[in-house]
């Protein structure tokens, strides 16, 4: 099966299907070694790096779940134990899940993250898990809607689809990405700095949608070089 590019329904227009009930992990217990300090309390706005995903990831959930009123949102952060970083997350809604392993690769995190909602929100079951790294200060609440919006056009009984965002002219694969769920077990047992491409590029490979996004929006830090692009961007008010 040829990979598809396609188009989101309308945002905020009538859909085909019921609104997904989807769930959040946000990756936050990262090593941070190429940065040489935690990056995502650089100062961002006013704030820090992670308070522009933490409400982005917010809002853009917010926005593609009004209708499901539960008590507590299905959001959950990953974190290695730093207390700023579990104050932030906490601060726009997101439980807290410390991953003692960290060292061990980002897909320690996912696995604990996506057991965390599962266990959870057991009677309430999930259709999809939105995976999120906590580095992309430019993301936009919109790319959090169009993941949704396209999961809920393409889903079907099994919940297999995997929606991934491309990015710019060149259409780079990256982050967050929606998975059904359908590879929930799977992504429990995911080791290693993989993460879900090893999924993507696996036995979910012919289930993937890919939504365009505009390149800032997938823009990452992962070393001083890249904040300091991102502060020229910020001055050249991009």
């Amino acid at each position: 099966m040829e990979y598809k590019t396609c188009e989101s329904a309308p945002l905020g227009g009538a859909l085909s299907r019921e609104i997904p009930r989807i769930g959040v992990v946000l990756l936050a217990a990262g090593q941070s070694r190429r940065m040489g300090n935690n990056k995502q309390l650089l100062p961002w706005r006013g704030k820090t790096i992670l308070d522009a995903v933490c409400h982005a990831l917010q809002v853009g959930w917010e926005q593609s779940n009004s209708s499901w009123n539960l008590e507590a949102y299905p959001m959950v952060a990953v974190t290695g134990g730093d207390h700023d970083i579990d104050r932030i997350a906490s601060s726009y809604g997101f439980s807290i899940t410390h991953n003692s392993r960290s060292d061990l690769g980002q897909g320690t995190s996912i696995a604990l993250g996506v057991q965390y909602l599962v266990n959870t929100f057991g009677t309430h079951p999930l259709d999809g898990i939105i995976c999120s790294v906590s580095d992309q200060p430019l993301l936009d609440s919109m790319v959090i809607e169009k993941l949704i919006a396209s999961f809920q056009q393409h889903r079907d009984e099994t919940n297999r689809t995997i929606v991934v965002p491309k990015y710019g002219p060149t259409q780079h694969p990256g982050n967050p990405v929606l998975f059904g769920a359908h590879w929930f077990e799977a992504l429990q047992h995911i080791e290693g700095d993989q993460g879900g491409r090893t999924i993507i590029r696996g036995a979910g490979h012919n289930f993937v949608e890919y939504v365009s996004i505009i390149p800032e929006w997938g823009f990452d830090i992962d070393t001083p070089e890249d904040y300091n692009d991102l502060q020229h961007r910020e001055s050249e008010g991009v």
